[in-house]
């Protein structure tokens, strides 16, 4: 049997209301299938958050909490980088 993957999200470009939006999605999917996705969390200011270990437990956040992403403006919620990984 497989066990639940964690997630990490990374979002990058810039702070657009799109972006919390496209966040909630992601947190609101991955509650809808528990066998399949495990914590979610997310890196603060994009790709740095991930080289820095700067992660959210979204997971943790009340449904209410998430539902409020889909009207929040710009990027707040974990913030985004334009940070370019080179080799």
């Amino acid at each position: 049997m497989n066990k639940a993957k964690d997630v990490v999200v990374a979002m990058g470009g810039g702070p657009t209301p799109v972006i919390n939006n496209s966040l909630r999605g992601i947190v609101e999917a991955a509650r809808a299938y528990p066998g399949v996705f495990g914590t979610v969390y997310g890196a603060r200011h994009g790709v740095l958050g991930i080289l820095r270990e700067e992660l959210l437990d979204l997971s943790a956040q009340p449904e209410e909490e998430i539902a409020l992403l889909r009207t929040t403006p710009a990027a707040g919620a974990i913030g985004t980088a334009r940070y370019k990984l080179t080799h």
